[in-house]
This record gives C-alpha cells, structure tokens and sequence, in this order.
C-alpha cells in the first residue's frame, strides 16, 4: 500500500471551544451530565448550590472516588475517551466531552477540584485565557482561590469526593438586567428533571443505592413515572429482547384510571407536559433516563395510549446503535429493537384502551351488565345509548304502564342523542378528576342508596353494578356504612 502524504491540521481552540459551547445544553440537562460523572465515581450524596446575588455561580460537589492530579487533567482534556472503547458496565459517560461542553455552555469559567487519598488537585477552563492564548491552557488554580469558591472547605473535610464550580455565567445569565431573578426562572424545572432522570438513582433498586440528591438545601425526591406504588396499577409481563451487543429489557406499565389517581400521583406521572403528553417508551441506559414520552413515531399519541408507559433498559454497549447525542438527551432504536418494540405494543395496547375505557372495573365480576352501551349503527359511526337492561332502569321500568314505557323509551334515547362528547373529550385529556376523594365517597353513597330503594338488590350486588363497580377502592368503607 502507497503511504499517504498527511497534515496535521490542529483546530483553532477559541473557534472550536465556542462553536462546541452551542451544541443546545438546557441548564438542567447540563448538571444532569455533571450528576452522571458522580453517579460513574461511586458518590452516594451530590449537593448542588447555586446563587446569582453577588458573584453568580453554580457548584456541585459529590462524595465519589475522587480523582489524581493526573487524572484530572486528562478528565479536563476535550475527548478524554474514545466513545468506542468498552466501558465498565456502569459508567453513565460515552464522548468524554459531557464534563467540559456541559459546563462550558452555560459559563466562561469552570473549575474543576479533587480530593482522593488525602490529596487536593484543581484545575480550570478558563476561556478568557484560552482567547488571549490562542491555545489550549488548563489553569491549575492556587490554593487561595480554591479557598474562595463555594463548598471547597466541605470538600478538604472528605476522604475523596469532587467539586465542579461554574462562574461568569454568561450563557445561564445572559442579557438579564436581573441575573438573581434569571438564575430562578432558568434553574426552575430543575428539581422535576433531576427527580425524574434520576428516579432509579434516588430509590433503592436491586439492592444498589439510594443515591442523596440536594437542591440548594432542598432534597431532590424520587419522580416515578410508573408510579409503582400505586395498588391499582395494572400488571403486565415483562419482555426480553435478546441482541448480540446485550439484551434490552421492556417492562410495560399501565397507569390506574384518572378517578384511581390523586392529584400529586397525576403531577408525577405526567409532569408539565400531563398524561397524554408523557405516553410512550421510556429509555433507561444503565438506569439513567435517556428519553421519555414517545413512540418513536410506531404509533401516534392518542387518549387510549394516555396511560401507558415502557421501560426499556438498555446497556451502554448499544451507544452506537441507539445514536445516543452527546447530551444524552435523544436516542434512536436501531432496526431489529425497533421492529420487536412495535411488535410488543399490542401486547399492552388492549389492557391500555380498556383501562381508559371502563376505568376501575373488576375483570372478574360475572355477568357485568354496563349503564351506557356503546352503538355502532352502521360502519364509521358510533353513539352512546342507556342499556334498558341494566338494573335500576330495568326496575324502575317495570313501575310503569305501556304509555308510559314508551315515554321513558324515548327520554332515554334523549339522553344518549344530548351526550357531549366534545366536553367530555377535552375534559378527559385535560387529565382533570371528577372530584377529590370524599366528594366522590359522598357520591357513590348516594347512588348506592339509590340504588338499594329502586332495584331491591342487596349490597353485595349493588357493588357489583355500573357505576359502583368502577371504584372498588371505596367497596370496604361502602358496605360498612351501607349495611348499618
């Protein structure tokens, strides 16, 4: 083979590190990436400060390993490791560009100090000096500066542990005549990310963790999409799809209906963005969210899929494959995982769509009769009617004569042609309850009475009728006061 006339062609570090700084970092994805870098060095408490009065800055500081003074500087390098290199099995880094692009997107100055058997080291970006030098320069700080910066004194007290410090915030507080109050606006959905990136983290989960996360003081909570806690959330079968590169594992979760869900188990689930917005696959690499909320356009967002959610666990060996971005922020299933993902979703679209549809119904009561049948007159049409045949119309029915059958006949047919399906329909995607728990205790004692006096049933049975078998979460309390 011929040899090759090269060049070497060094990039201009002060165009490069700029253009690098807008690769599209929200704030709290860029301390997310910093959290990663604890999670990676065994830390099992992360503090995060930050404050815009005086001298703005963002710290974080972690009780991991820690770092040599040569490890540092390399850790501080642009590409410190080769995103094709294997990695150990729990390392949540890949570019080994997180550290400094992270940072460097939201400040001009980061300082970065480790502590590991006994011993401090300190080294910073600083790119005022990289623009007068014109040359890729890590600063290494005195001691005196360190002893400036927030939380260093916290950190000497430590066996091992890092502090990464960002200042002249030029990015996070750019243009803002008051930084104090533009720190807050920007920093405010800060706790609901970390909470829900870092959910796995922060509860204990096969015996690993928890890992402590703080907020300028305030301690990050766990934010569970699945709301496993949740008694009425319905079980589904796991699956695993087997890849030479590891397997990818899928668990489904299908959500209670909106009536089984208390306003703070709705705000976890959904978020900002609510139920509907919040469906679809939820990507998990070595048990850090990567991305959540979609279908990969397999299926579209519709109000049956609302309740639905997937965890799918992927190991860092599918980096490539998944054509994860440096941010962490997106990720592509390739062919063969995609294909056995669309395949799955029948398997949890049917218990989705009836979940949705007859909230809170026991599968097991025989001979359910329903208040609403839902009619389809000819192809492409549908409406809503009153089922003659249910109990309480069925006995009420029997009271009257033939006139007046025939009255009742026609008033039913009324209420089911005056449904408002729009109201309905928008109320329903507004994720909105009926009504808080003892509103709806009242109700169904009301309806259970009702019920007792028209039909002649017992309370057994009247438990199991539309609608009070909707809500078995309040039969036990039911039939207590019902049979006083």
């Amino acid at each position: 083979m011929e040899s090759l006339e090269t060049i070497e062609v060094i990039p201009d570090p002060v165009s490069l590190i700029e253009s690098m700084r807008a690769v599209g970092y929200s704030v709290e994805a860029a301390i997310a990436d910093l959290i990663d870098n604890s999670i990676s060095a065994r830390a099992d408490v992360v503090d995060i400060k930050y404050d815009a009065t005086e001298d703005p800055f963002v710290a974080i500081l972690d009780n991991g390993l820690g770092m040599s003074a040569d490890k540092l500087t390399n850790a501080m390098r642009h590409g410190s490791h080769n995103p094709s290199d294997v990695r150990d099995l729990e390392d949540l880094g890949r570019f080994g560009l997180g550290l400094k692009t992270a940072s460097l997107s939201q400040c001009r100055k980061l300082t970065v100090i480790s502590r590991q058997a006994g011993v401090t080291s300190a080294r910073r970006w600083d790119l005022d000096v990289v623009q007068r030098s014109g040359r890729w320069l890590v600063v290494v700080p005195d001691i005196k500066e360190l002893e400036m910066l927030p939380m260093f004194s916290r950190l000497q007290a430590m066996k091992s542990g890092t502090l990464v410090v960002w200042q002249d915030l030029d990015r996070l507080t750019a243009g803002a005549l008051d930084p104090q109050s533009e720190m807050t606006s920007k920093l405010a959905s800060l706790y609901e990310h970390l909470a829900l990136v870092f959910h796995r983290f922060t509860l204990k989960e096969d015996g690993v963790g928890p890992v402590t996360m703080m907020a300028n003081g305030q301690r990050i909570p766990p934010r569970d999409p699945f709301l496993r806690t949740n008694t009425f959330r319905q079980p589904l079968e796991g699956q695993v799809i087997k890849h030479e590169r590891g397997n990818v594992r899928v668990l489904p979760f299908v959500l209670p209906p909106v009536s089984h869900l208390s306003p703070d188990e709705i705000s976890m689930a959904g978020g900002k963005d609510g139920l509907r917005g919040t469906q679809g696959f939820y990507i998990y690499r070595n048990r850090r969210l990567v991305i959540w909320g979609t279908w990969f356009r397999l299926v579209p967002k519709e109000e049956f899929y609302k309740l639905t959610r997937v965890q799918v666990d992927i190991p860092n060996t599918f980096d490539d494959l998944w054509a994860l971005d440096i941010k962490k922020s997106a990720a592509f299933p390739p062919d063969v995982i995609r294909n056995r993902l669309k395949d799955l979703i029948p398997h949890f679209a049917d218990t989705s769509k009836k979940t949705v549809t007859y909230p809170g119904r026991k599968q097991s009561v025989k001979g359910f009769v329903p208040l609403w049948l839902r009619v389809e007159p000819r192809h492409g049409t549908f409406r809503y009617e009153l089922n003659i045949d249910h109990p309480v119309i069925q006995s009420f029915s029997t009271t009257l004569n033939g006139d007046d059958q025939r009255y009742f006949q026609k008033i039913l047919s009324l209420f089911g042609d005056a449904l408002p399906f729009e109201s309905i329909y928008a109320d329903m995607c507004g994720d909105r309850r009926t009504g808080n728990e003892e509103d709806t205790f009242t109700n169904l004692m009301e309806i259970a009475k009702n019920m007792l006096e028209i039909t002649g049933l017992n309370v057994t049975q009247v438990l199991n009728i539309d609608p009070m078998v909707r809500y078995p979460q309040h039969h036990e309390k039911l039939r207590m006061e019902l049979n006083k």
